[in-house]
């Protein structure tokens, strides 16, 4: 079996591994599966259909279609729900995707005849982000209406809407952390809510146009920020200022990514068409490898894999903190 346990191995700028879907058209968004059960497991979105794929980690490191997914529109975002699973029988996969047509489509199927798609309408503008929390209680979702709203995971009915001051960017959980909501504004502002009281908790304003958020997986106190190509790092014990505020690109926009570990953040930006690892200790960058057209990006659950779509292709690094 190949070990990508090994840190021994240079980071290079070149893919560890390709996978071409040029068959299936641009590559506009992609989600791992957040969860050990299903790490495997990835969603690859185009703009016409959602490819369900698995991840296989033998003698070599390969892509398997598992099957595909009518989508009406472009894909704008996507979620995998903490109950999908392929290790038992039936299988049972079950996701989100939001559309630029302003609604979120959540998909159950058992790869056999039992497929369902339900449409969840409400945002009256782009959603650029939803995600499910790891509980499977709420699916949140985030949109240029400048609202979050909060879906209930039992009937998909609109549990609550919080209005914010700017278009929502993107919504977190933590696993450390349930019930605790994460949104982060286009105009700078990073918020908590708590969901089940539907009140703030906590917000941070860096006054800088702010593009992506993440919460490290592996330290509920810790969150990254990308705002005006400035990577920023927040303790939330201590949230007036920026731990660490590192310029890593010339553009606006972007998203980033903490690595399983919360020892690296991935970075990647479309406008100016690079991937860089920024290394949070030494505050270096540990790479830095020129793209096309960039999608999001995504680490592998378990290891020191990081995945981005590329105009007609996927995009592997193996890339360690050592």
């Amino acid at each position: 079996m190949i070990d990508l346990l090994d840190g021994n191995r240079k980071n290079l700028s070149e893919p560890f591994y390709t996978k071409k879907l040029s068959e299936h058209g641009q590559i506009v968004f992609i989600q791992f599966s957040p969860y050990e059960w299903s790490q495997d497991v990835f969603l690859i979105g185009f703009k016409k259909k959602i490819l369900l794929a698995h991840l296989e980690i033998t003698d070599v490191l390969s892509v398997r279609i598992i099957t595909e997914f009518s989508h009406p529109v472009r894909c704008t975002s996507l979620s995998i729900s903490p109950d999908t699973s392929l290790t038992a029988l039936p299988n049972k996969i079950i996701f989100c995707a939001g559309g630029n047509d302003f609604k979120l489509r959540v998909f159950n199927s058992d790869l056999g005849e039992n497929n369902t798609c339900k449409v969840l309408s409400g945002h009256t503008s782009y959603i650029n982000d939803c995600m499910y929390d790891p509980e499977n209680t709420y699916l949140a979702s985030a949109s240029d209406d400048n609202t979050v709203k909060i879906w209930s995971t039992d009937d998909y009915e609109l549990k609550s809407t919080f209005s914010l001051t700017s278009p929502g960017m993107n919504v977190c959980w933590h696993r450390a952390d349930s019930g605790k909501l994460l949104v982060a504004e286009k105009i700078g502002i990073i918020r908590f809510y708590n969901v089940e009281t539907e009140t703030s908790i906590l917000s941070i304003d860096y006054n800088k146009p702010l593009s992506c958020t993440h919460w490290a997986p592996s330290d509920r106190d810790i969150v990254a920020s990308l705002q005006l190509g400035e990577l920023l790092l927040w303790d939330l014990t201590k949230p007036c200022l920026p731990l660490q505020n590192n310029i890593l690109f010339p553009e606006n926009g972007g998203r980033i990514a903490f690595s399983p570990q919360g020892e690296l953040v991935a970075a990647v930006n479309s406008l100016d068409s690079t991937l860089k690892i920024f290394h949070i200790r030494s505050q270096a960058v540990k790479l830095t490898a020129g793209l096309t057209l960039p999608t999001n990006v995504c680490w592998h659950y378990r290891y020191p894999l990081i995945c981005v779509g590329d105009d007609f292709k996927l995009c592997f690094w193996k890339v360690t903190a050592n």
